[in-house]
C-alpha cells in the first residue's frame, strides 16, 4: 500500500530582492531541503554548498527567477529570510569580548539584518579609448573559486568575475566569451590608478551586515562589533 502524499499547505511570504527591488513570494524549507543543505555543509565543498543553496532557492521561490544570475548579497539575503521562516526568526551568535576574549551568546532578530545597495557607476573608463562594464559577481560564478582563501590569486579571480565587457572605440568584447586567464592578464596590465577604480567598486559590494552592542557576560565589558557575511548568522 502506497503512503499518502502530503499536500503543500505551507504559508507563503513576500520579500524584496535587494539589487532590483522586485518582490517575490516564497515558502519555508521542507525537511528534504534542510537535509540536502545539512549534507552539503558537512561536505565542506564550496561548489557543492553553492549549488545546493541555489537549488534550494529555486524550489522555495514562486515564479520565474534565475537565481544563477543573482549577485552574492541577493542570494545571502534571500536564503537568510527563507531560513528564518523555516527554523526561527532569530539567530544566536557567539560574540567574543574584545577585553577578555570570552564568548557571549547574542540573539539577533533576522529582520534587523539589512543590506543597503549603493548606486554606483558600472561603466569605468580606464583610458580615453578603453572602458569596462562591471557588476558584482554572481553567487553561482564563485563556485570554482576558494572565496574563503584571501590570497592574491583568489582576489584577482573574483575581480575578473566582475567584468561584463571590455569596450574600445571599435568594439565591445563580451567578457563571458574571453578566458578568465586573459581577463586576469588585462587586470595585471593596468596602472595602479586604473586598478583602484575597479577595486573601489568591489570594496563597495553590499554584504549582510549588523552592528551588535553587548555587555560581556564574563567581565561586563561593553562591546560594539560589526558582524558580516551569511556564515556569521547561521547558528
Amino acid at each position: 500500500m502506497a503512503l499518502p502524499k502530503l499536500q503543500d499547505t505551507t504559508l507563503r511570504y513576500e520579500m524584496t530582492i535587494p539589487s532590483t527591488g522586485k518582490k517575490v513570494r516564497y515558502r519555508p524549507f521542507l525537511v528534504k531541503e534542510e537535509k540536502s543543505l545539512m549534507i552539503a555543509m558537512e561536505s565542506k565543498d564550496t561548489k557543492t554548498i553553492i549549488n545546493t543553496l541555489l537549488g534550494t532557492l529555486k524550489t522555495c521561490i514562486d515564479g520565474e527567477i534565475i537565481v544563477e544570475q543573482l549577485p552574492t548579497f541577493d542570494v545571502e539575503h534571500m536564503f537568510l529570510n527563507i531560513r528564518s521562516k523555516s527554523v526561527g526568526e532569530t539567530t544566536k551568535i557567539g560574540m567574543k569580548c574584545s577585553e577578555c576574549n570570552q564568548t557571549t551568546e547574542i540573539v539577533v532578530p533576522i529582520d534587523q539584518i539589512q543590506i543597503n545597495v549603493p548606486k554606483l557607476e558600472k561603466t569605468i573608463r580606464l583610458t580615453d579609448d578603453i572602458s569596462v562594464d562591471i557588476d558584482w559577481p554572481t553567487y553561482a560564478s564563485l563556485a570554482d573559486i576558494d572565496v574563503d582563501n584571501q590570497d592574491t590569486e583568489s582576489l584577482f579571480q573574483v575581480m575578473a568575475k566582475c567584468f561584463k565587457s571590455i569596450n574600445t572605440a571599435e568594439e565591445r568584447i563580451n567578457a563571458s566569451e574571453v578566458p578568465l586567464s586573459e581577463i586576469e592578464e588585462f587586470i595585471e596590465s593596468m596602472t595602479q590608478a586604473q586598478f583602484n577604480k575597479i577595486k573601489e567598486f568591489m570594496d563597495a559590494m553590499p554584504r549582510l551586515k549588523h552592528d551588535i552592542e553587548f555587555k560581556c557576560s564574563h567581565c561586563n565589558h561593553d562591546n560594539k562589533i560589526t558582524v558580516e557575511g551569511l556564515e556569521s548568522f547561521l547558528s
